[in-house]
């Protein structure tokens, strides 16, 4: 005896992967989570480099080296 049988595994597929507002959720869920994670490392790093700058900035501003 099987879990699944045929008709069942049939309607569920009907049910879900041949629904096309399913499939419009599936296909942007896929889109847009990895590139929720790249922007985040994205923004992560921009920030890192924004404040590398500023401190190069500040830094030229107030040398440490008296002549």
């Amino acid at each position: 005896m099987e879990i699944f049988n045929q008709e069942v595994t049939q309607e569920v597929i009907r049910l879900t992967w041949r629904n096309p507002a399913f499939m419009a959720i599936a296909i942007a869920l896929i889109w847009l989570i990895p590139q929720i994670f790249i922007r985040r490392i994205l923004t992560a790093n921009y920030e890192k480099k924004k404040l590398e700058k500023q401190k190069d900035k500040i830094g030229k501003l107030y040398p440490k080296t008296i002549k």
